[in-house]
């Protein structure tokens, strides 16, 4: 078993002129098997899977 803790994952963007990073994710902890597939299914469907 593989742990994975505090996961975090940002992006930047622009609010007007001004550049903010949004926290999509943050604190997440997982365990993961051998052989399993993990991913991320956001809110427009997008995938994200390691």
């Amino acid at each position: 078993m593989s742990p994975a803790r505090g996961l975090a994952r940002t992006f930047d963007t622009k609010r007007g002129r001004e550049k903010i990073s949004v926290a999509a994710v943050a604190g997440v902890d997982l365990d993961v098997a051998e052989g399993e597939i993990v991913g991320f299914l956001g809110p427009n469907e997008s995938l994200a899977a390691h």
